[in-house]
C-alpha cells in the first residue's frame, strides 16, 4: 500500500513537470511570435580609434538594418522608428539593407510611406545605404534616392565635418545577388595617408573577403543575420543564415577593426524573436591618444 502511494506521488510529480514544460514552451512560442517582434530598443556603443581626427570625436552614427517592412513591421512601427531616430539626433545615418520583406506585394501607397519614413530621418552629415538581398527590385533605389540617402554600391564617399579633415564611408552590395568589388569600393585607399574608414555590408561573411585583402577598415557595420532571430539561453542563436555564419552576433573586434551586426527590426522566414527585440544601434566615435 505504501509503495502504491509512492508510485502515485512520482506519477503526479512527473505529470506536473510535463505540464510545466508544455506551458513554458507554449508561453515562449506565443511571446516570440507576438510580443518579441514588437517594440524598438537602442543599443549604444562607444567606438574608440587613434586614427580618427579630433573633429569627428563625438560624432553619432545611427545604424538601421533589415527593416523588412511587411513582415512584423507596419506603418505604426515606421512612425515610431522615425521618432526614435530623430530623438537621438544622429550626425550620420546608415541603412545596411533589406527594406521590404520578399513576400510583401509592394504598392504605390507603401512606397510613398517608406519614402516619407526615410526622408524624415534627420542627420547633419549624411545618410547612406547599401543593398541587401531583398533590395534587388524596381523600387528600392527609387525610395533611397527620394529619401535623400546616398546609395553605396562598390563605391565610397568622403564625409567632412567642421574643417578639412574627413573620413571615408564605403559600401558593398549583397554577396548573394552581386559580385563584391573591393578594388572599386576602396579605390581611395592609401597606406601613406590613411583616413578613418567605415564599411557598410549586408551579409556578415563579406568580412572574410575584407580580412583577406590589403585594405584596413576601422568600423564595419552589417546586418542580414537578425542575430539569429531566436536566442536560446545557454545555447545561442537558433536561425543563422549561412551567408552570415562567421559573423552574426552583436559585436566583434578583429585587430583595429570594430565590427557590429545589427539585429534588425523585422523578421524573415521564421516570424519569431526571442531574447532579441527589434533594435537600432547608436555609435559614438571617440578619438583616443
Amino acid at each position: 500500500m505504501e509503495e502504491e502511494v509512492i508510485e502515485k506521488k512520482k506519477s503526479f510529480r512527473f505529470l506536473n513537470i510535463l505540464l510545466f514544460i508544455v506551458i513554458l514552451s507554449l508561453g515562449a512560442f506565443m511571446y516570440s511570435k507576438y510580443l518579441g517582434v514588437k517594440g524598438l530598443i537602442t543599443y549604444e556603443y562607444r567606438v574608440d580609434s587613434d586614427i580618427l581626427s579630433s573633429n569627428f570625436s563625438g560624432v553619432k552614427i545611427i545604424h538601421i538594418s533589415d527593416l523588412l517592412y511587411g513582415s512584423s513591421v507596419n506603418n505604426d512601427d515606421l512612425d515610431r522608428l522615425v521618432k526614435k531616430v530623430n530623438y537621438l539626433k544622429p550626425d550620420i545615418i546608415v541603412f545596411t539593407g533589406d527594406m521590404v520583406h520578399s513576400s510583401y506585394k509592394m504598392n504605390d501607397k507603401s512606397k510613398d510611406k517608406l519614402i516619407e519614413t526615410f526622408k524624415n530621418m534627420n542627420a547633419t552629415l549624411g545618410k547612406y545605404a547599401i543593398k541587401g538581398d531583398n533590395d534587388y527590385n524596381d523600387y528600392y533605389e527609387d525610395i533611397i534616392k527620394n529619401s535623400n540617402f546616398t546609395l553605396l554600391n562598390n563605391s565610397y564617399e568622403k564625409i567632412y565635418y567642421k574643417d578639412n579633415n574627413y573620413i571615408y564611408i564605403t559600401g558593398l552590395p549583397s554577396m548573394i545577388k552581386e559580385d563584391i568589388n573591393l578594388d572599386d569600393a576602396f579605390s581611395f585607399y592609401s597606406d601613406e595617408n590613411r583616413k578613418y574608414t567605415i564599411c557598410l555590408i549586408h551579409e556578415g561573411n563579406i568580412i572574410n573577403k575584407i580580412n583577406d585583402s590589403d585594405y584596413e577598415v576601422d568600423l564595419i557595420l552589417g546586418g542580414h543575420s537578425l542575430n539569429g532571430s531566436v536566442i536560446v539561453p545557454y545555447y545561442g542563436s537558433l536561425f543563422i543564415p549561412k551567408e552570415s555564419s562567421d559573423y552574426y552576433t552583436h559585436e566583434y573586434k578583429k585587430g583595429i577593426t570594430n565590427i557590429f551586426i545589427s539585429s534588425g527590426i523585422g523578421t524573415l522566414e521564421y516570424p519569431y524573436r526571442f531574447l532579441n527585440k527589434p533594435s537600432i544601434n547608436l555609435y559614438r566615435l571617440k578619438k583616443t591618444n
